[in-house]
């Protein structure tokens, strides 16, 4: 079978899938599994393309985290973020009178973590050489893409942000203005840069020529970035964060990941029993926004990078402290958690692999908000990211800044597993702060409403964020309307929430089931 999933169908095959947000990335996985290669080569040759066709939402320059779950073995968590440099420390802001750290500053480039959490992946389990993965990426930065629709956006989005760097205005716009739906985009330095490091491995990134031309970049914007901390930048290797829900294990990146925010709105809406809700009901939207708050509230108090912060994950989702947050929780009413003046950043590519032998890859890359901190490498063609902006300029506070400490994060991918150990289904939500609503939003709609992976992901969407909850304009009037009545601060938004991508393994079958979002350019297909 070769079908790719449409806003209401399915992806249905048999020998493997990848689901992404970008048409040419999940050809190329493809291309890598019917050529021999495994689920984690397949999702990092994606991931090299989709730092090139969606320059907005990933690049090499950003970060990355992934579960990879292989030869029948426990699933793993890499966590691909980045460090801050090592004289980014409390001190220094306070010294400059620096509150908060703008999503333009130099100082919101942590080290980038993606080609070292790519390297280390593929270290433990790739099969295809690591150059392999690289020629259909360098091969469109040099000979050019046609650009998508949703790509499109983002680029007039933030016209300015690039046309203010005067590298971002030489590598990333076309003759000074945005690129166009369908327009051939070129970046023949980024193809330099990626043909670079297939040759002489990520050291090229971290040690050589590429390093040197971002460190001098950042220090021209006023960066406090050397060559040492490019060095210093490792992949954390490490078990996930599992919890169970009914009868099913969901699997999350540990900290500096937020992974634990989704266990606890799992746990939160399994005590309060959402599934006695209609699918498409006020009472499901009304009880997401509360756990979201409580969950939130939990994350932003007391959730940084484990390295520098005391981190109790047990007690967190001990059900003592599930059945205490309960209790704030009303179908009839609205709980007031307070301004937590959280950030927002809404750029992300999530995708996902099955192969033939049911090894799965979930993996997700970021560059924070759309074409992360505008900054682009002089000579490199690397688009940096902003994921330092997460960072709080606030003494004592978890996710306070420091040199070589990783800010909290947003990204995170899942997998949910059985009772026998193996993997039922691996997805991800995308969208900055929304991930963690996202994920349940779409876990529920499988688990406890048996929707499809396409129709979870189809499925209208609501965020409680910041004390405002934003409907998409898809959710029926009268739930908006009763919304308001118990008391929530409603809006419909013009825009969209997030997106994802889902594969489920139904083993009775023997099928792959795949979804990808309408909300954005790529589909989910298999062979």
């Amino acid at each position: 079978m070769n079908n790719h999933s449409t806003k209401d169908k399915d992806a249905i095959s048999s020998n493997g899938m990848a689901a992404t947000s970008h048409p040419i990335a999940t050809e190329e996985a493809l291309r890598i599994l019917q050529k021999g290669g495994n689920a984690v080569d397949a999702a990092i040759a994606a991931s090299v393309v989709l730092s090139v066709a969606e320059p907005n939402a990933t690049s090499i320059g950003g970060d990355c985290f992934a579960i990879i779950k292989m030869n029948g073995k426990d699933p793993v968590s890499y966590n691909g973020s980045g460090i801050a440099p090592a004289k980014a420390n409390f001190d220094y802001f306070k010294e400059k009178n620096i509150d908060k750290i703008g999503l333009t500053s130099p100082h919101a480039v942590t080290i980038p973590g993606a080609l070292d959490a790519w390297n280390s992946i593929h270290n433990d389990f790739g099969k295809l050489d690591f150059e392999e993965l690289f020629h259909k990426g360098i091969d469109i930065a040099k000979n050019g893409f046609k650009v998508t629709k949703v790509v499109a956006n983002a680029w007039s989005n933030v016209f300015n942000k690039l046309n203010d760097n005067p590298y971002s205005r030489k590598h990333m716009l076309n003759n000074g203005k945005s690129y166009q739906f369908n327009e051939v985009n070129k970046n023949p330095a980024l193809g330099d840069t990626l043909e670079k490091i297939s040759k002489n491995g990520v050291k090229e990134f971290y040690e050589g020529s590429i390093a040197e031309d971002l460190v001098k970049t950042l220090k021209e914007f006023g960066g406090l970035h050397t060559i040492e901390d490019f060095h210093k930048q490792k992949t954390i290797k490490s078990d996930t964060l599992s919890d169970r829900y009914r009868d099913i294990i969901i699997h999350q990146c540990p900290p500096s990941g937020p992974g634990i925010t989704v266990l606890v709105m799992m746990k939160l809406l399994e005590k309060l029993g959402i599934e006695k809700y209609d699918v498409n009901s006020f009472e499901r939207f009304h009880l997401e926004a509360e756990v979201t708050k409580q969950a939130y509230k939990l994350k932003e108090e007391n959730i940084g990078d484990p390295e520098f912060v005391d981190l109790d994950l047990k007690k967190i989702l001990s059900e003592q402290n599930i059945d205490n947050i309960s209790k704030n929780i009303s179908i009839n009413g609205c709980a007031d958690v307070g301004d937590l003046n959280i950030p927002n950043h809404p750029e992300t590519v999530y995708l996902s692999v099955v192969d033939r032998d049911l090894n799965v890859v979930s993996i997700i890359n970021s560059v924070c908000y759309a074409f992360g901190s505008g900054i682009t490498g002089d000579k490199s063609g690397v688009v940096l990211h902003n994921r330092g902006t997460n960072f709080r300029v606030e003494e004592g506070h978890p996710n306070c800044i420091q040199g070589l400490k990783r800010p909290l994060h947003t990204i995170i991918p899942g997998i949910v597993m059985n009772n026998k150990g193996e993997c039922e289904l691996s997805y991800g939500v995308m969208g900055g702060q929304y991930q963690p609503v996202g994920q349940v939003h779409v876990l529920n709609s499988i688990i406890d409403y048996n929707l499809t992976p396409q129709q979870a992901i189809s499925f209208p969407r609501a965020f409680h964020f910041n004390n405002i909850y934003k409907l998409e304009k898809s959710i029926d009037e009268k739930i908006f309307n009763n919304l308001k009545e118990v008391g929530h601060n409603v809006e419909y938004i013009d825009g969209t929430h997030g997106g994802g991508q889902a594969i489920q393994i139904d083993r009775e079958k023997g099928n792959l089931v795949g979804g990808s979002d309408p909300r954005k350019d790529g589909y989910a297909k298999g062979y």
